[in-house]
């Protein structure tokens, strides 16, 4: 096997070195982008948006979009929970760290499509729509939001808790069920179709894992989990 980009192998040697001289930056990092296609950008603070690319560290609080044709995945540093982001779509990621260095993560969704795929879940993982939250029971979800704010999950695998914002009402999502949340706050449950699940292209699905270790602020040893693409 080699690697597919010259790039990419360059940058993981980059934050190797970056994260063994700079243990401060890897306590602080909650994700890394595992690849992009298409306009994907990132702001940080107050800073102007600017080009996301492979092997970027995310931050708490950092705003994530997509163009019509762009795509982002990324992993959390805690347990390499996985997102992919579709086109035409915008998130915030935000995330405390707890005692055992696992992250209380949530991602406020504007608009568009998230999918969501949990290993082994550490700290929590909610995703959060200005009608629903959804929270991490199982490991392979969706949620859609649309221009009207109305929430859809469509659980692959797992559960999925899918909380109401206006009602304080709650629902499991089990696999192979759709839970939507209309702009009222209503939940409705039912079975959705394989053609209603977004697709995602094939380098954001044929991955492979390295995983890097450092030390934090602390002096504790510490894992960080880099997917990158690979050809025969």
């Amino acid at each position: 096997m080699k690697i597919k980009r010259l790039l990419q192998a360059t940058l993981i040697v980059l934050l190797s070195f970056t994260f063994a001289n700079q243990s401060f930056a890897a306590a602080k990092a909650i994700a890394v982008v595992l690849s992009t296609k298409g306009k994907a950008e990132v702001k940080k603070g107050d800073a102007k948006w600017a080009d996301l690319k492979f092997g970027s560290i995310l931050d708490n609080g950092d705003k994530l979009r997509t163009g019509d044709e762009g795509f982002i995945a990324l992993a959390f540093t805690d347990d390499k929970s996985q997102l992919k982001i579709r086109p035409s779509s915008e998130v915030t990621l935000n995330a405390d760290r707890n005692q055992d260095f696992s992250l209380a993560k949530s991602v406020n969704m504007q608009i568009g499509e998230l999918f969501v795929d949990v290993k082994k879940q550490k700290g929590s993982l909610q995703v959060a729509t200005p009608t629903s939250v959804a929270s991490v029971k199982g490991t392979e979800f969706w949620v859609i939001v649309g221009p009207d704010g109305e929430s859809q999950v469509l659980t692959l695998e797992g559960i999925v808790e899918l909380l109401s914002r206006l009602t304080g009402i709650a629902q499991d999502v089990i696999e192979g069920m759709m839970g939507e949340v209309d702009e009222d706050g209503n939940i409705e449950i039912g079975e959705f179709q394989i053609e209603e699940v977004p697709d995602l292209p094939d380098e954001l699905l044929n991955q492979n894992y390295i995983e890097i270790d450092y030390l934090d602020q602390d002096g504790n040893e510490k894992r960080l989990i880099i997917e990158f693409e690979t050809e025969e």
